[in-house]
């Protein structure tokens, strides 16, 4: 399963474009509606086309971010 951050674009809410992702297949875990970003997972091999969904601002892959000292 893949992990993606979801923004939401202007003009549109979050539960919106929630609800257009899950339609599409993303499986929603979390709605950060202060922050407009949709957290999902969907299947690696054949991951929705989530980009291109009115009120879909950008996809972005989880990951973990990992500071040198």
């Amino acid at each position: 399963m893949a992990r993606v951050l979801v923004s939401v674009g202007r003009g549109y809410s979050a539960d919106e474009v929630a609800a257009t992702c899950t339609a599409a297949g993303l499986r929603v875990e979390k709605v950060l509606h202060a922050v407009g970003v949709v957290i999902g997972t969907c299947d690696d091999e054949h991951p929705p086309d989530l980009a291109g969904l009115p009120g879909v601002g950008s996809v972005e892959p989880d990951g973990e971010v990992h500071l040198d000292r």
